[in-house]
This record gives C-alpha cells, sequence and structure tokens, in this order.
C-alpha cells in the first residue's frame, strides 16, 4: 500500500479536524481514547518541541496519526490509525518513523493494551516499562464526607487568581511525577478554556491565612462521566488526612451533580494509593502501557 508520511508542527484547521476525526474513531472502536488528553490539547494548541506526523494512503486520505514530545528529558510519542485501515501496515509506519526522528529513549504509549500496539512494541524490541490503571466506581451509593483537618477550609478555585499557588502546590506533590511535573501557569489556562472546565468542581483546600495546601479538581466528560482530574496534597500537609477528605468531597460534587460514576488513573506501583482507591470502591477498568525503546535493565520511568 502506498503510504505518505508527513511531519508537521503547526497543523492547518483542516489537519487537525481530519485527525481529530481519526481519534474519535479509534476511540470508539477500542473502547478507550486513542491518545492522552495532553497529547489532543497539543493538537489543537500546537507549541515548541512538539510535532506532529500524518499518515496519508494514495488516495489522500488520513489513515494514521502520531504524535511526538521532543522535549530531551523525556522523549514520548502517542500514535492510533483508522479502524478502516488497520492490518495495512500503517501502525508500523507510524512507530518506524518516529523511532527514527528520535535515534535514542522513546517513552510510546500503548492505551488500553490495544493487542496490535503490544505486537507492534514488540517487534520492535520495546520493553514494558510502566502501567497506568483508569479506576472506576459508581457514584450512587451514598458518599460520606470527611472532615478537613482542623483550620483548613475549602473553597472554590478563582480563575485569574489561583493559578500560581495550584501550580506551586501540584510541583511539590508530584516532582516524581513524569508528566504531571511538568505543569506551568500554561498547561492550567489551555484546561481552563476548555468546555469541561468548571471552577466550581476545582476545590481548594486554604487555612486560615488563605494558604493553599491541596486541592482536588474535578473533570465531568462529554458522556456524564466523572474524574477525579488532578488531587494533590503538599508534602507540608500530607499524613493529615487531608488527601482523604479532599477525595471525599470531590465525589460528592460529582455525585451532586448527577454524574453515577467516576474514574481515575493511578500508576500501578502506587500501592498506597490503590489500598485508598480499592477501599473506596473503586475496581480496574482498563491499563495504559508505556513502553521504552530501549531494553537495559537500568531504565526508570521517572
Amino acid at each position: 500500500m502506498t503510504l505518505a508520511l508527513t511531519w508537521l508542527g503547526h497543523p492547518s484547521d483542516g489537519q487537525t479536524t481530519a485527525a481529530t476525526g481519526l481519534l474519535a474513531a479509534a476511540a470508539a472502536a477500542d473502547g478507550v481514547e486513542a491518545i492522552s488528553e495532553a497529547a489532543v490539547l497539543r493538537l489543537h494548541h500546537p507549541g515548541a518541541d512538539f510535532v506532529h506526523l500524518l499518515a496519508h494512503d494514495g488516495a489522500g486520505t488520513l489513515t494514521g496519526y502520531g504524535s511526538l514530545d521532543e522535549r530531551v528529558e523525556r522523549r514520548t510519542a502517542e500514535f492510533a490509525v483508522h479502524p478502516a485501515h488497520r492490518r495495512r501496515g500503517v501502525g508500523g509506519a507510524l512507530l518506524a518513523a518516529l523511532l527514527d526522528r528520535v535515534r535514542g529513549p522513546l517513552w510510546v504509549w500503548a492505551h488500553g493494551e490495544h493487542p496490535a500496539a503490544l505486537r507492534l512494541a514488540q517487534r520492535a524490541g520495546l520493553t514494558r516499562q510502566r502501567e497506568l490503571l483508569q479506576l472506576r466506581r459508581g457514584l450512587a451509593d451514598p458518599i460520606v464526607r470527611r472532615a478537613l483537618p482542623a483550620g483548613l477550609a475549602l473553597r472554590a478555585f478563582e480563575p485569574g487568581e489561583d493559578e500560581a499557588a495550584v501550580v506551586r502546590v501540584n510541583d511539590r506533590a508530584f516532582d516524581w511525577h513524569p508528566e504531571q511535573r511538568r505543569w506551568d501557569i500554561g498547561e492550567l489556562v489551555v484546561r481552563e478554556a476548555q468546555p469541561w472546565f468548571d471552577p466550581k468542581g476545582f476545590l481548594l483546600a486554604v487555612d486560615a491565612a488563605g494558604h493553599l495546601l491541596g486541592f482536588h479538581w474535578t473533570k465531568v466528560h462529554p458522556n456524564d462521566l466523572g474524574e477525579i482530574y488532578v488531587l494533590a496534597v503538599d508534602p507540608d500537609a500530607q499524613g493529615t488526612g487531608l488527601g482523604g477528605a479532599l477525595t471525599l468531597a470531590g465525589l460528592a460534587h460529582l455525585r451532586d451533580r448527577g454524574v453515577r460514576q467516576a474514574m481515575l488513573y493511578v500508576e500501578s506501583d502506587n500501592t498506597a494509593a490503590l489500598h485508598t482507591y480499592h477501599k473506596l470502591g473503586f475496581t480496574r477498568h482498563h491499563t495504559d502501557v508505556e513502553f521504552l525503546s530501549r531494553s537495559d535493565s537500568t531504565a526508570t520511568w521517572w
């Protein structure tokens, strides 16, 4: 099959629309999102160190899409093939092009452990390094709120006022995390502009002086699925019970909005968090796997 591959820094509106349609078709066929939210946002809001790969067949039809975060500290790739054009070598061509462009360690996602993606990773000699679990639970049962630690109060996020404080707590809470630790105010502002953003569901825990110690940012997806989007507790407040109180407050907010099911993402090796979420009734829905394009045993995912 004739296949044309094109690298782009800033896709046109038409190319973005076509790629968005491809990703939607892949998600509908597979039951999981084809690429991460961060990659989708970069498709619609191009920036430095992020490039896009389009695969067209001989008729000019978009058959595959790939994204590449080229920041040197952790180059990361994601790609998807339109369901109507699978088993024709498109995925293999996309992966080969991504690996050839980087020519060094490259992290590659396989969302939902799609069998075809797993086979491609094996053929390319990639090693399985990281598992990100999506957990879900229903919200029909009562949610018992837990009191905040003494001296703290809960309030809603105020756009234009709280971004710097949220980034500070986020960076301190997630200094170990490969994606979350990269956030800055720009990452927040892009998400504040999304149709799903609701400051009332962005819960901040502050002390008497107004100092932020933790937050629970909830999200409601178009299919009425709620999400524990970001839950962060400043290291100075960890071990006080704030995390549990924030978790339950966010779930109660989602339930009060009429949302029937909640989801979250958690690292498979975060045993403490998994224990907490399992106690709250969350169970595994699917697993996203990240592979590395080198096989040395000393590789780590952070």
